[in-house]
């Protein structure tokens, strides 16, 4: 699910870009208009590239902090990735967008390597078997 202000702040983007792209298709026959209508389809590309940066950027955090939230919570205290785990719960607000793809990477091996440590230690028996 989108947080309501990044759904607020996408449709005031898309809305403003219907209105630069309705400009273009009105004036595109029009000769006179050719530097105002690179000018409005530069305008709408970079305001298209912003708001698909920001969607992006909600979805990987988001599924990024569910990673690290599910690492840090089936990590018993020794199962080895306690350091990485860690070093990744203290980043994760300073993680600039370009990072989180590496860091999500980074999340899912531990996540992994969690679900084989926990495998292993319910198949070995305990000592009292």
């Amino acid at each position: 699910m989108i947080p309501h202000d990044l759904t607020q702040s996408i449709k005031v983007s898309l809305k403003t870009a219907t209105g630069q792209l309705g400009y273009i298709l009105s004036k595109i026959d029009d000769v006179d208009q050719v530097e105002n209508i690179l000018l409005q389809l530069k305008a709408v590309q970079s305001m298209l590239a912003k708001t698909t940066y920001e969607l992006l950027d909600d979805a990987y955090r988001k599924a990024l902090a569910e990673r690290i939230s599910s690492a840090y919570q089936s990590c018993p205290g020794d199962c080895g990735n306690e350091e990485t785990i860690e070093k990744l719960r203290k980043l994760f607000p300073e993680l600039k967008l370009e990072e989180v793809p590496k860091k999500l990477r980074e999340a899912r091996m531990v996540e992994e390597e969690l679900k084989k440590f926990l495998s292993e230690r319910l198949d070995t028996p305990s000592p009292r078997d």
